[in-house]
């Protein structure tokens, strides 16, 4: 974290991140399946702790509320002691999946959570930066054209302040 000219707090999402956990045009049968295929991916390469608690822990979160924020976007997490720091994945789904309650909750982007239980902080950081940054159209069109891992993780290693248009973030911190 840092703050910028004026004092407000900023944050890099790459240092979330890593250039292997950013799947472009990835398909799933259903989110079940799209969680199984990340986790099972993070567990590979001894990213997180004991993957099949890790993975019914993500299942049980998203059976409470599910993470769909619409405009395509969804935001799958859990505060869990299976990681020792946070850690996103960053998914673009083709074809696009459905993720909430109606059919029309049909989600392209997906950005995979799991953080340590003991840092709500940051947790609650990383979402509000990333609901803050997918309010912008131009942001999301951006992450949807994007050809390589690379120009990902560089559009996420950037702030994007919400344009006078774009509106406000649907998800609600307290999730």
């Amino acid at each position: 974290m840092r703050e910028d000219a004026v004092g407000v707090e900023t944050m890099n999402l790459t240092e979330f991140m890593r250039e292997d956990l950013v799947f472009l045009n990835i398909s799933a049968r259903d989110k079940t399946d799209l969680f199984k295929k990340i986790v099972d991916y993070m567990a590979e390469r001894q990213i997180i702790e004991h993957p099949r608690a890790f993975l019914d822990e993500l299942i049980q979160r998203e059976m409470q509320a599910p993470t769909y924020i619409g405009r395509g976007i969804a935001m799958p997490h859990t505060r869990t002691i299976f990681v020792s720091r946070p850690i996103i994945a960053f998914a673009r789904l083709t074809p696009p999946l459905c993720f909430g309650n109606d059919a029309a909750d049909v989600v392209e982007l997906v950005f995979l959570m799991g953080t340590p239980k003991e840092d709500p902080d940051t947790y609650l950081r990383i979402l509000g930066h990333l609901c803050k940054n997918l309010r912008e159209t131009h942001f999301r069109k951006s992450l949807l054209a994007a050809q390589s891992t690379h120009k990902v993780l560089e559009l996420l290693a950037h702030d994007n302040p919400p344009g006078p248009n774009d509106p406000p973030c649907d998800y609600h911190l307290n999730h």
